[in-house]
């Protein structure tokens, strides 16, 4: 895994790239869309905390979900395990292919999980 930056004033976008066994993954993530995820993913990818780890959830036409950690850092998993609280909604964004987004279970219970959409969906991200 590797980050690019794109800064200019300060660090508005970010470039992870991460292996996979069909090839190489680009994800860029946007500080404006989503401020406290942003953070959150850019830290949790920084620390290593999704490196070795796998797809483990897939739903064909749907979505393919990631971010079970395999690191003995015990504050590191501790930390994936933390909520953090729901970004206000940015207007005009709409999930679609290769849209990468937290799973959750309801309102501000972001933690580590992440996936990509597959597809263009309306049940996603409400």
């Amino acid at each position: 895994m590797s980050k690019e930056d794109d800064e200019v004033e300060e660090e508005k976008s970010a470039t992870v790239s991460c292996g996979t066994s069909a090839g190489p993954i680009k994800m860029k993530l946007y500080r404006e869309w989503s401020p406290l995820g942003y953070d959150r993913a850019v830290e949790l990818f920084e620390r290593g905390f999704y490196d070795n780890s796998h797809f483990f959830r897939t739903v064909p036409g749907f979505l393919v979900q990631f971010g079970i950690t395999y690191s003995d850092d015990t504050e590191l998993k501790r930390f994936g395990r933390t909520t953090i609280p729901d970004d206000e909604p940015v207007e005009g964004i709409s999930f679609k292919e290769g849209t990468i987004s937290y799973a959750g279970g309801g309102a501000n219970s972001r933690t580590s999980q992440l996936f990509f959409a597959y597809s263009p969906s309306k049940a996603l991200g409400t």
